[in-house]
């Protein structure tokens, strides 16, 4: 190899070498950046549902309106859905789709809204953070209840955030348990039950919701 040779190759090389490292720095800025906008999100919705408990002129209709405001603004709704019912999803029809969506956040809300007053007692301590793959990242913490009636409970948020998308919370495991995943395999077992009618699984909703009504 010629002194010419040699001189390319070692430009080439360091060149190369300048690339994958500026490559490596934008990832690494761009994974702080999604890793801050994830915790922010955890801390923003944490605040907001703090803040709101403490008022005490709130009616149960209130709360289910700030709620159903919190879920818009930090929840991927539209996959949360999708995902409940799994591979079910696709066999509905656009109809069965768009009632079973409705149904299952009023079902959530009425949840959430019964134990809404308990959020006073609750604070979240956050421990650590993880990012899984290009577009999950986990949010961990400790939740301490204050009254000392329930012990602390570890949990993650899990976290959708994307380039050029607002960061999302897509679901929260508890002790290591998604919430999200339980809810599908309840949902889809619904429906292998019933032959694998999606239909049985919004009748059962409607059942649910009705029983959730105040008399």
């Amino acid at each position: 190899m010629t002194h010419l040779q040699k001189t390319l190759l070692k430009v080439k090389t360091t060149t190369c070498a300048a690339i994958m490292l500026l490559a490596c720095a934008g990832g690494t800025v761009f994974a702080n950046d999604r890793v801050s906008e994830a915790e922010n999100l955890v801390k923003a919705l944490i605040t907001e549902l703090e803040q709101t408990s403490l008022r005490d002129n709130m009616s149960d209709k209130d709360n289910k309106q700030v709620l159903d405001q919190l879920v818009e603004s930090y929840f991927d709704v539209d996959a949360i859905t999708r995902f409940s019912v799994g591979r079910y999803w696709r066999v509905a029809t656009e109809s069965e789709q768009s009632e079973y969506a409705k149904l299952f956040r009023f079902v959530l809300l009425n949840q959430a809204s019964e134990q809404f007053h308990k959020l006073r007692d609750l604070e979240f301590k956050p421990t650590t953070t993880n990012t899984k793959g290009d577009k999950i990242i986990l949010v961990g913490g400790i939740i301490h209840d204050k009254s000392g009636e329930f012990p602390d409970v570890e949990i993650f948020w899990r976290i959708v955030a994307q380039p050029n998308k607002p960061a999302k919370i897509f679901d929260i495991e508890v002790e290591n348990i998604s919430m999200l995943k339980t809810q599908q395999d309840e949902n889809t077992t619904l429906i292998r039950r019933n032959a694998g009618r999606f239909g049985a699984l919004i009748e059962a909703l409607q059942e649910q919701l009705k029983n959730q009504q105040p008399n």
